[in-house]
């Protein structure tokens, strides 16, 4: 009886379990049907835009400090006390001009001896000369006679310089600086007395990479502005380049010559100027397809297949709502330029552009 009993649980047990296994695989071949028979995730709609070339101007904007083509400072070769001071503060003067001079009553009588000396000099060779004509002196000593009066030329000569230089004057055309010497100051060997500089050209140098070395050439134009001028531009032309690379920086030094005939620059006035070079057939794409991500730029470039790829780019210069591309892409790729917002990289697309060319 037990027996029987045992048997009937266990067929009991084993019927459950068959039937809930049958429900269980019917469950699962309902699940695979829906899921086999859901639709595709849907294309997302887009406009995209050709990568393009087009011929673009470039060119190099870079920062220097003026100076004036002939500058100076004005300083005393000699010992001696400020005796006049002929001009002021912004004064043009031309070359020759007296800025100032010195006390030069000591350096006049210095001179006086020195004359002195040499004509005794030569009047003692004049009648050396004669003795030696007539073979009362020797050779030996007619050339002894010589080079005194070489001697006491040289002297004479020495005198007049110390004297001259007390006469202090332009050595070219320009503007005189601030004047803060006074009449009667003393003053040493090489001390600055004034500056002066020449304002009708200014110069300016700036460091340029050395990746556009090929583009320098001395026909180069140059547009330069200041600070103190807004919104005028002053014409320049590069002048000379400099004959070696910078070995830390990587840069040369070139120098533009700036026109002033207007006087309005100033040296060590901050500029900016922009080199323009050859225009160069560089790929465009509009600035509505850029993505940004911090510092980085991205694109999503369309395949054949219309499938989008998140790709990154080098830009360059931007032209009204275009901007170059260094490195990333090439001319003739297909890029999505509306519908951005919905885009992620591998997505597939369903491009309208393509689709109402072809009508």
């Amino acid at each position: 009886m037990v027996n029987k009993m045992k048997n009937k649980v266990l067929f009991t047990v084993v019927a459950l379990l068959g039937t809930a296994s049958f429900f269980a695989f019917q469950g699962q071949s309902g699940a695979a049907d829906k899921s086999s028979s859901r639709p595709a995730r849907p294309a997302i709609a887009v406009a995209t835009a050709e990568v393009e070339s087009r011929p673009v101007a470039r060119s190099l904007s870079l920062i220097g400090n003026l100076k004036s083509e002939n500058s100076v400072i004005i300083a005393s070769e000699v010992v001696g006390k400020i005796d006049a001071i002929y001009v002021e503060a912004g004064q043009q003067v031309k070359k020759g001009d007296p800025l100032l001079t010195l006390d030069s009553a000591k350096s006049e009588a210095a001179v006086a001896e020195a004359k002195a000396f040499y004509d005794d000099e030569v009047r003692k060779l004049g009648e050396f000369s004669k003795l030696h004509k007539r073979g009362a002196l020797t050779k030996t000593e007619l050339d002894a006679q010589q080079a005194s009066v070489d001697v006491a030329k040289a002297r004479l000569d020495a005198a007049k310089a110390e004297l001259d230089d007390r006469f202090i004057k332009a050595p070219f055309s320009g503007t005189v600086g601030l004047v803060d010497i006074t009449r009667g100051q003393l003053v040493s060997i090489g001390e600055a007395l004034l500056h002066l500089d020449d304002l009708s050209k200014m110069q300016l140098d700036v460091n340029v990479p050395e990746q556009y070395l090929p583009e320098l050439s001395k026909d180069i134009e140059v547009v330069a502005h200041a600070k103190a001028w807004r919104g005028k531009a002053f014409e320049g032309q590069l002048t000379a380049v400099d004959s070696r690379v910078n070995d830390d920086s990587l840069n040369l030094r070139a120098r533009i010559d700036i026109n002033n005939d207007e006087r309005l620059l100033r040296p060590g006035m901050l500029m900016e100027a922009t080199m323009g070079f050859a225009p160069a057939v560089s790929a465009v794409i509009p600035v509505q397809a850029i993505e940004y991500s911090g510092t980085k730029r991205f694109v999503y470039r369309v395949d054949e297949q219309g499938v989008a790829h998140r790709t990154e780019v080098k830009l360059g210069a931007r032209i009204d709502n275009l901007v170059t591309v260094e490195s990333g892409l090439e001319i003739g790729d297909r890029i999505v330029v509306q519908g951005l917002v919905s885009m992620r990289d591998g997505i597939k697309v369903d491009d309208l552009t393509t689709k109402g060319e072809g009508k």
